[in-house]
C-alpha cells in the first residue's frame, strides 16, 4: 500500500505493457509517463524479471549438476583418509548436486535480488528526493524504479540464451572478473559489488536520471544527487552478501542480478 500526491492510500494496478518496448526506444518519454501515474503501475515488469529467475533457475540447476559431477575428482592421497573423513567427503559432493542447492537456494537468492533491490531503493529515493524538497507520492518511485528495472531482464534472457548454447553458467557477472574469485575480506566484498555493474545496471542508472527530473519536480542537480546517492546506498547494501557466502565458504549468492 502507497501514498499517492494527495496522501491518499492507492493499491490498484496499472499494467500498462505498451511501456516494455518504449521504454528502450523512448526512454525520456516513457520515463516522463510513468511517473505521471497515481496508481500502482510496479507489478509488471517485476513479474517479468521473477518469471525470467525462474526459467534461469530451471535450465542452470542441470548444467551445474553436469559440472559438479564432472569435475568431482577424488582429492590426492584420497584413500589415506579414514572412514568417516571419506564419508563426509561423498556427503559433501551429494549436498551439491541436491535440488536444495540447485533450485530453492538459487530461486531464493534470485528472487530477493528483483524484490529486495527494489523496495530498498524506492524507500530511499522516495526519502532522498522529499529530503532535497520533492512532494512526489511514494508511488511513484515505485513505479520508476520497478520499471528502471527492465534492462535486467534483457540481461537475464541473454543469460539463458548463453546457458542453452555453451551448456555453461556465468560464473563473473558485470565487472566480478577483475577481482580473483579466492579473493576474502574487502577484496571479496568489491567482487560482489563488481558484480551487480555492467551495461544494464548503467542503462538502469541512466533510466532513474531521467525520470527523477519529472517525478520531483526538483532542479536536475538536486534531483539527480539524490538519485545518485540512494543507488549507491543499496549497490553498498546489496554486495554484503557476497562478502557474508565468501566469510562462510559456503553459498554463492553474489552477482548474477542487481537490482
Amino acid at each position: 500500500m502507497a501514498l499517492n500526491a494527495k496522501g491518499q492510500q492507492t493499491n490498484k494496478h496499472s499494467w500498462n505493457t505498451k511501456w516494455i518496448p518504449s521504454l528502450f526506444t523512448r526512454p525520456a518519454r516513457t520515463t516522463s509517463e510513468i511517473v505521471t501515474q497515481e496508481k500502482a503501475a510496479w507489478l509488471t515488469p517485476l513479474l517479468i524479471l521473477s518469471v525470467l529467475v525462474i526459467l534461469a533457475v530451471a535450465i542452470g540447476a542441470p548444467i551445474k549438476r553436469n559440472v559438479i559431477q564432472m569435475g568431482s575428482e577424488l582429492p590426492p592421497d584420497f584413500q589415506y583418509y579414514t572412514p568417516e573423513m571419506q564419508e563426509q567427503f561423498f556427503a559433501a559432493q551429494a549436498k551439491q548436486t541436491s535440488p536444495l542447492f540447485l533450485y530453492v537456494f538459487p530461486l531464493i537468492s534470485g528472487l530477493l535480488k528483483v524484490w529486495m533491490p527494489w523496495f530498498l531503493l524506492s524507500i530511499l529515493m522516495y526519502l532522498s528526493l522529499t529530503l532535497a524538497g520533492s512532494r512526489a507520492g511514494s508511488i511513484k518511485s515505485y513505479n520508476l524504479v520497478a520499471w528502471s528495472m527492465l534492462p535486467m531482464a534483457v540481461r537475464l534472457l541473454i543469460q539463458i540464451l548463453a546457458m542453452i548454447v555453451s551448456k555453461t553458467v556465468v560464473s563473473a557477472p558485470g565487472l566480478s572478473g577483475f577481482i580473483a574469485a579466492e579473493a576474502t575480506g574487502v577484496g571479496a566484498y568489491l567482487r560482489s559489488m563488481l558484480g551487480f555493474i555492467d551495461i544494464y545496471f548503467l542503462f538502469q542508472i541512466a533510466l532513474l536520471l531521467l525520470g527523477s527530473v519529472p517525478l520531483s519536480g526538483l532542479s536536475r542537480s538536486k534531483a539527480w544527487t539524490a538519485t545518485a546517492i540512494s543507488v549507491v546506498i543499496v549497490l553498498l547494501l546489496m554486495a554484503i552478501p557476497g562478502l557474508l557466502a565468501s566469510a562462510l565458504g559456503g553459498l554463492s549468492l553474489r552477482g548474477g542480478f542487481y537490482f
